[in-house]
């Protein structure tokens, strides 16, 4: 066992108990105010965006996002409102 630098910690993503792609761990990790886009070519799940941050809000009820498709529909855009 080591001891682990403040850098080391930040570089490297922790994994759950459960299996969560990337854009779940991205998702849930942004703090209010803060947002993130996801573009078409990089999105790889069936699913849009939106049900993550929906999945998300049903189980965190404090936790709220703003979501929603590019106008040129290259992407998303989400937000956390709180």
């Amino acid at each position: 066992m080591r001891d682990l630098s403040d850098e080391e910690m930040s570089e490297t993503p922790l994994l759950f108990k459960g299996k969560a792609s990337p854009f779940y761990i991205k998702i849930i990790g942004l703090k209010k105010g803060k947002g993130v886009f996801i573009s078409k070519q990089e999105w790889n799940l069936g699913k849009t965006p939106g049900r993550i941050c929906l999945y998300i809000m049903k189980k965190f009820p404090h936790v709220k996002y703003d979501y929603g498709m590019e106008p040129d529909e290259s992407g998303w855009k989400v937000r956390r409102v709180e």
